[in-house]
């Protein structure tokens, strides 16, 4: 290939504009999925890789597959609406899944889910 067509190749791709595709995603939780914990604990701190729409998420926890009642006073967030704070109510389980979706303040959607154990 002559010098030319590689610059005629590079112009064409190379200078397109590439979509951005940056959905909210979790960065890392605490606990941490797949723990094992001594106490259940008391609350959880879920951080994204986005500023989070406020009125837009939905976090459902199961302490032993039974659904832990969650009011608007038990979530908090950081300043930058990338970390959320979940205060749980007192617990003694031993299995916890943790289920979010989320809407970055972007547009962008995101959603998933991990678990932790405990084990006295």
């Amino acid at each position: 290939m002559q010098l030319w067509q590689r610059w005629f190749w590079f112009l064409l791709f190379g200078c397109l504009p590439v979509a951005a595709s940056a959905h909210a995603h979790l960065l890392d939780s605490e606990p941490p999925a797949n723990a094992v914990l001594a106490q259940s604990p008391s609350q959880l701190r879920l951080r994204f890789s986005e500023p989070i729409e406020k009125k837009f998420i939905r976090i459902e926890v199961k302490a032993d597959a039974q659904s832990l009642p969650l009011t608007p006073q038990s979530i908090q967030w950081d300043d930058s609406t990338k970390t959320l704070l979940v205060n749980l109510p007192v617990q003694q389980a031993s299995n916890y899944q943790v289920h979010w979706s989320v809407l970055a303040k972007d547009g962008h959607a995101g959603k998933g889910h991990f678990s932790f154990k405990v084990k006295p």
